[in-house]
């Protein structure tokens, strides 16, 4: 009975670290942000002429994103990025691409191989002085991987206008997960390794008490 009893309470204890995993990835769609109308962070200080030029290249951003269209990566990045001082963050630590020519990398592994990426972009939250800008906006993505997986998304960035054009010069992609519910499972983890270590050496040693 007591060994039944301790199965049982492992297979609840792994199912309980199952679910705080899983947490982690929290709904990640446009209705969880709300409309798209709304701004999620902030509206920004841009004066109105500002905003809708940026969101004009916004909406380029996520059309392309969208179509995913490798032939096109070229005309994509010289309508939106600048050439000057280029700066992208990718999600992974080591993601970070200087230079127009990794800036077009990164873009062409993104849609080779990432999915389908969906920004609230109506909803971002720009600001600007002079010709800077900086913007901030929510999304998520899709991965081709598997239809499961839908990871929420941050998208940020500096834009500068050149030649009466706003440009991306720097950006960084980050997924917006809540990891404390995977600290608690790795947690339980450990507490429950931590328990069996000490039950082996309490069993080591009276079985070597045993022996003597």
């Amino acid at each position: 009975m007591l060994k039944i009893a301790k199965i049982s309470f492992r297979i609840v204890l792994i199912l309980v670290i199952l679910f705080l995993v899983t947490r982690t990835f929290k709904k990640a769609d446009e209705t969880h942000y709300g409309p798209t109308a709304a701004a999620v962070f902030a509206k920004g200080n841009a004066p109105d002429s500002t905003r809708n030029e940026i969101l004009l290249q916004l909406r380029k951003f996520q059309s392309g994103y969208t179509k995913r269209d490798v032939k096109q990566v070229e005309a994509f990045m010289q309508s939106l990025y600048s050439k000057e001082n280029i700066l992208v963050i990718g999600t992974m630590p080591r993601e970070i691409f200087v230079g127009y020519k990794q800036a077009t990398e990164l873009v062409k592994s993104d849609w080779e191989s990432w999915g389908n990426c969906r920004f609230a972009v109506d909803s971002a939250a720009i600001s600007s002085s002079g010709n800077t800008a900086w913007f901030a906006v929510r999304g998520y993505v899709e991965f081709d991987l598997s239809p499961l997986l839908v990871l929420p998304l941050r998208l940020t960035g500096v834009m500068v206008k050149e030649e009466g054009i706003w440009k991306f010069q720097q950006q960084q992609f980050q997924f917006d997960t809540d990891f404390s519910f995977s600290m608690l499972a790795c947690l339980l983890l450990f507490s429950w390794l931590l328990a069996d270590g000490i039950t082996l050496i309490i069993f080591g040693v009276k079985s070597y008490g045993k022996q003597r």
